[in-house]
C-alpha cells in the first residue's frame, strides 16, 4: 500500500464530478461510497477521516479502482484529484524539432515571474479594467496570488503549472459582469480574463489587426486586453532557445456540479515569431510617458563605454532598474569614476546600484540623465 496524500473530500469531490453516485445512507456509517456512473457493480468505500486507521488502505483502493476504470496512471488520478477544487494554467515550453525537457534556471524563474504577472494583470481588470494598470498592488489581486499553488511540473514537453482555488468572492463585491458572470469567483474570472485576452491577441495577429485590436479595446468600458498583460506574454518567451510556448487551461472540475463550464479557450499557442507583433501592441497599449526624477535601483546587464586616453573607461552601460512590479531595461552615459562604480557590480554578477537622475520611459528602452549619484549597494 501507498501513501495517499489527497483528502476524502477531494476523492468525494473528483468522482462526483464524474458522474459518480453518492450514497448518503452510508454517511451515518462514518463512509464515503460512491457508485460508479455506469451501472456497473464498481464502487469507491473509503473513511470521511483522514484520521481513521483505514484510510490510507480504502482511499489507495478507491484510487486504484478510478485508474482501472479510467484507463489511467494512478498518479495522474491522484493530482486530477489534488486539482479538483482549483482552476489550473499550465505553461507548456515546446518544440516540433528540439528536445525541450528542461529549462535553464534563469528561464524557469523568469517563467514563474512572467506567469506571477500575467495573473496579477488580468486579475488587476477584473478589478478595475483599463489598457494600463499603473500599479499591480490592488489587495483582491494580491489575495489571489497568495492563495495560487505552484503544482508539479510535467513529463515530456516542459510545463509550469498553478492552480487558484475555486472559492466564493468574500468581499461582496461585484467585478467584471460584463464578462463572466457577477457571481463568479474573481479566481475564476481572473484565469478566463487570461484564455479570452490571449485568443483575441492570437487572433488579432493571425489576421494582421493588431492596431483594429487595440482601436476596439481603447473604445471598450471594460477593455480585457492591457499593456501589463501583453509585457507579461513577452516575458514568458523563453528568448535563450526561441522556444514557443501554449497556455493551457483546466477548470475545477468539482464547480462544474454547480456552475457553468467557461466558453473560454483551454489552449492557447504562442510562436516565437509572434513575440515581434506582441511587443507592437504592447507599445500601442503603452501609456504616455514623462521624465520622472527619483532613486532608481539596478543591476548592471552590459558595459559599453570606451577607453579614454587616460586608460579609464566612460560611456554608455546598460541597466535592468526596478519600477514598481516591472523591471525597465535602460542606458545611462556614465564619467569614469561612475563607469568604474558600474563594473564593479557587473563584476559581483548581479549587485544593486543606486542612481540618482532622471528617467525618460520610451517603448522599449529609458534613459537616465542629469545621474548626479551613482553607488554600489553593499
Amino acid at each position: 500500500m501507498k501513501f495517499v496524500d489527497v483528502s476524502a473530500i477531494e476523492i468525494r469531490d473528483y468522482a462526483q464530478s464524474l458522474n459518480w453516485t453518492l450514497v448518503k445512507e452510508a454517511l451515518q456509517e462514518g463512509l464515503f461510497v460512491l457508485n460508479s456512473p455506469d451501472g456497473s457493480n464498481t464502487q469507491l468505500l473509503f473513511p470521511k477521516e483522514v484520521a481513521s486507521a483505514s484510510f490510507q488502505e480504502l482511499a489507495y483502493m478507491s484510487l486504484k479502482r478510478l485508474a482501472e476504470y479510467y484507463k489511467k496512471p494512478i498518479e495522474a488520478i491522484a493530482e486530477d484529484i489534488r486539482e479538483v477544487n482549483d482552476d489550473v494554467i499550465g505553461v507548456r515550453y515546446y518544440s516540433a524539432n528540439k528536445t525541450v525537457n528542461s529549462i535553464s534556471f534563469e528561464e524557469a524563474y523568469q517563467a514563474i515571474a512572467a506567469t506571477r504577472q500575467l495573473i496579477l494583470s488580468a486579475a488587476s481588470t477584473v478589478v478595475n479594467p483599463q489598457l494600463f494598470h499603473r500599479k499591480l498592488n490592488r489587495t483582491e489581486p494580491q489575495e489571489i496570488i497568495k492563495n495560487t499553488r505552484f503544482r508539479h511540473t510535467e513529463e515530456g514537453s516542459f510545463i509550469i503549472k498553478v492552480s487558484i482555488p475555486f472559492e466564493k468572492a468574500s468581499s461582496g463585491k461585484v467585478f467584471f459582469s460584463e464578462q463572466c458572470g457577477s457571481n463568479m469567483p474573481i479566481g475564476r474570472q481572473t484565469i478566463e480574463v487570461i484564455s479570452q485576452s490571449s485568443q483575441a491577441i492570437i487572433d488579432a495577429i493571425e489576421s494582421n489587426s493588431i492596431q483594429a485590436l487595440y482601436v476596439a479595446e481603447a473604445k471598450k468600458t471594460n477593455p480585457i486586453i492591457s499593456y501589463n498583460f501583453c509585457d507579461a506574454l513577452i516575458k514568458v518567451f523563453d528568448d535563450e532557445r526561441e522556444l514557443p510556448f501554449e497556455l493551457l487551461f483546466n477548470w475545477s472540475k468539482s464547480s462544474a456540479l454547480t456552475y457553468p463550464v467557461p466558453t473560454a479557450p483551454r489552449r492557447v499557442s504562442f510562436p516565437f515569431d509572434y513575440k515581434p507583433k506582441l511587443q507592437e501592441l504592447k507599445n500601442y497599449l503603452a501609456p504616455a510617458t514623462k521624465a520622472v526624477a527619483d532613486t532608481f535601483y539596478a543591476t548592471v546587464e552590459s558595459l559599453n563605454g570606451d577607453i579614454g586616453p587616460d586608460g579609464m573607461r566612460s560611456g554608455e552601460v546598460t541597466l535592468s532598474v526596478l519600477i514598481e512590479n516591472e523591471i525597465v531595461r535602460a542606458r545611462a552615459n556614465l564619467d569614469k569614476e561612475k563607469y568604474k562604480t558600474a563594473i564593479e557590480a557587473h563584476q559581483q554578477g548581479g549587485a544593486y546600484v543606486m542612481a540618482k537622475g532622471i528617467l525618460n520611459r520610451q517603448n522599449r528602452f529609458g534613459l537616465i540623465e542629469k545621474i548626479t549619484e551613482f553607488s554600489l549597494l553593499t
